[in-house]
Formats: structure tokens, sequence, C-alpha cells
């Protein structure tokens, strides 16, 4: 690990709003696919932006949420949300 570097004070502010903008964007695209899939968003799950393809030409799809009711992801491509299991590989 390299040595922290304090950033400026303006620069520390915006990142500050950056972090707390990009969260609540994230939250809301796993509360929508949640309701989309008709799974229980009011339990305990982690938000994520995890991309699931490997090939840059392929679909885009990335897991946004995973917990007690599974993991839900969206296919930017195909405009759908669907469940995933992480420990199969998303079909191309």
């Amino acid at each position: 690990m390299t040595e922290p570097v304090l950033l400026h004070t303006e620069d520390r502010h915006r990142m500050i709003r950056l972090y707390e903008e990009v969260l609540t964007r994230l939250e809301e695209m796993a509360m929508i696919t949640g309701r989309t899939l008709g799974l229980d968003t009011d339990c305990v799950f982690e938000v994520r932006f995890r991309p699931l393809s490997a090939n840059p030409d392929g679909p885009n799809v990335v897991e946004l949420f995973r917990g007690g009711v599974g993991s839900a992801c969206y296919d930017y491509n195909r405009g759908v949300c669907f469940h995933h299991d992480p420990l199969r590989p998303v079909h191309e």
C-alpha cells in the first residue's frame, strides 16, 4: 500500500458529495430491480455495482444487490432484470 495523500479541502467536499450521490443512485437501482423481480427489499441486502460480463462487446450486465433474497442483476442491452446465482457464469 502506498502512503495516503490528503485531498485539498475543496476536493474532499466534492468527493463526499459524489460518494453520497453514487450510493443514492445505486440504492435506487437496487430498489427498482428488487421491485421488478418481486423481491422483499425491506430485508438486509448489500448494494453492489459489479459487472458480470467478461466480454466488453457482450452484454452489459451488472449485479446490483445481494442478500438473503439472492442476487439481482440488470442487463443494460436488453433492459431486463433477473436473479443470478453468483456461483454460475452469466450466459452471453
